[in-house]
């Protein structure tokens, strides 16, 4: 019994034994059959990534902004190495001439070459020059693989707007704001791939399988841009800046008639590199002040509740809501127009015309001349601005949003709303790209002008620029008027809001505006917090008259004064 009961044992066990060779044999070769098959065919395969060269990007006068260029990684493989010393020493003299310089990027060398590692990265972006001088040093383990580096033959010109190409989670080029960021898609290309058989060593097989899934190179991009208004307007608006002693500054310049982008500018004071990088214009958002009390008078003229004679009386500072509302310079002038009203920039008379309107209309028409939302501008990183909802307005709250304080708005949106009342009250659809060209140069898709909507009637806009015509001549931009050129425009010096409350000794100061013989462009002016004035009759007044006088030479438009 004994011996039959250790023989079942040992049967037993040789069974299960058994059936556990059988199901695992099971699962290597049918249920896990695909994904050994590839851990297998990884073993026996390496591959290359080809990277595609990025598409370029032009002004629309055909200068490069943005070029792709072959550039060089240097890398090193160090157990190959037989003098690091010596090795380090040599390629440190070549790629850098400077003796100081030489000597850190030495020891820097030095210290890779000497690493314990089968391959190591010593130094990217060389040019070819600097490769073959390294190549006639005949060094064992020393070599190159080639690279696409993303440069700017313009330096910083339209930085902003362009964006930049850094790198994406897997260490590939992507394109981050703006231009670069936006049409990450047509500028990338598709990267190709390299497949090749290698043996247990890793090593090429000479007559195993290959395969070559070529790279396609990116699309290229001609934008809107006139590479000559642009250095002028980043010039004198670095100059306002220093000037007047401004936090930042920005500027704008659009052919109104099609939403073009001609020029766009942001310079900041402050050493932060982040903030200098960021493209105010549209990423930024604030309280426009007076300006919008065009925008204001236009949505009272288009609905027909006054004329440009229409009067009010200014008999003083007003309540509205338990708050105190007065005139920005605390003068009160009796009988008022509504012509009057936009040269003194009357808050009082603003906020009556305001109340005319009624909270609804005067929402719906901000709304419609493009505030509130991005207004579809291909530029990555933009913000839409805040208008509240009509149910949260309060009297004060009317009272302020009719002078363009507590409601937000990026500089974009200011001059595009300006831009409407230059362009016969038709708001256009602000664009910076103008074709996209594929890598042999032909064109395969161009942007043509878009109308967004009516805003306001065609004679709603010439009254509108009639009267903007008068306030600059007779308001408080009158002392630093073009003597050459009959201006349009709106001053706005907007106290800024600090832990709920307005400080009025730090403003954003605003001027917006066109010539409107030509309306040939319209162009904002905004400088944050100017410490020279808190005034934009002050600040941004002459330096949009002097950019003004720079872009009328260069368009030849002939004096009307």
């Amino acid at each position: 019994m004994r011996l039959v009961w250790r023989a079942h044992i040992i049967i037993s066990f040789f069974v299960s034994l058994t059936l556990i060779f059988v199901v695992r044999l099971y699962t290597l070769q049918v249920r896990g059959y695909e994904e050994y098959k590839a851990l297998a065919k990884k073993q026996h395969q390496s591959s290359i990534f080809l990277s595609a060269k990025r598409g370029d990007i032009y002004t629309s006068d055909n200068f490069p902004l943005a070029l792709t260029e072959m550039r060089y990684l240097l890398y090193a493989e160090p157990k190959k190495i037989p003098d690091p010393a010596k090795y380090a020493k040599s390629i440190a003299i070549i790629l850098e001439k400077d003796s100081i310089k030489s000597e850190e990027l030495e020891l820097a060398l030095k210290e890779k070459l000497l690493s314990d590692l089968f391959w190591i990265s010593l130094k990217k972006n060389l040019t070819l020059e600097q490769i073959k001088e390294i190549e006639r040093l005949k060094f064992n383990g020393i070599g190159f693989e080639e690279e696409f580096v993303r440069y700017y033959p313009e330096k910083g010109l339209a930085s902003q707007v362009l964006g930049f190409v850094g790198s994406d989670k897997e260490g590939n080029p992507k394109g981050y704001f703006g231009i670069e960021g936006f049409y990450e898609g047509d500028l990338k290309g598709i990267s190709g791939t390299i497949f090749q058989e290698k043996d247990a060593f890793g090593y090429p097989i000479a007559v195993g399988d290959y395969k070559k899934i070529s790279s396609k190179d990116g699309h290229s991009i001609t934008l809107t841009l006139d590479r000559t208004v642009q250095f002028i307007i980043e010039e004198k608006l670095k100059e306002a800046v220093v000037k007047y002693g401004a936090k930042s500054g920005t500027a704008i310049v659009v052919a109104p008639q099609m939403g073009r982008i001609i020029a766009m500018a942001n310079f900041s004071s402050e050493e932060d590199v982040e903030h200098n990088a960021r493209n105010m214009a549209i990423a930024d958002t604030y309280e426009p002040g007076s300006v919008v009390k065009a925008l204001t008078m236009s949505s009272a003229i288009d609905m027909g509740k006054v004329t440009p004679s229409t009067t009010y009386v200014d008999d003083g500072p007003k309540s509205f809501s338990g708050h105190i509302v007065d005139t920005w310079d605390g003068k009160h002038y009796g009988i008022e127009t509504i012509e009057s009203i936009l040269q003194h920039s009357n808050n009082l008379g603003a906020a009556w015309v305001g109340k005319i309107v009624g909270a609804k209309h005067l929402r719906e028409y901000f709304i419609n001349f493009g505030f509130g939302n991005k207004l579809g501008i291909d530029l990555e990183g933009g913000d839409t601005g805040i208008i509240r909802e009509v149910s949260d307005w309060r009297d004060i709250d009317l009272a302020t949003a009719s002078f363009g304080q507590g409601i937000s708005a990026t500089p974009l949106q200011v001059v595009m709303a300006f831009s409407a009342i230059a362009n016969d009250g038709i708001l256009m659809k602000p664009f910076v790209a103008e074709k996209i060209m594929d890598e042999k140069g032909k064109t395969i898709a161009e942007f043509e002008p878009k109308a967004l909507r009516r805003v306001i009637s065609k004679k709603s806009s010439e009254t509108m620029v009639d009267m903007l015509t008068a306030a600059v001549s007779g308001g408080e931009a009158k002392f630093f008027v073009s003597k050459k050129y009959l201006v349009a425009g709106k001053t706005g010096t907007a106290q800024i809001p600090l832990e709920g409350e307005y400080d009025p000794s730090k403003t954003n100061a605003t001027f917006v505006g066109f010539l409107p013989k030509s309306r040939k462009f319209v162009m904002l002016i905004k400088l944050a917090e100017p410490t020279a004035s808190i005034y934009a009759s002050e600040t941004a007044v002459p330096i949009w008259m002097d950019m003004a006088e720079s872009l009328a030479a260069y368009y030849r438009i002939p004096p009307d004064k």
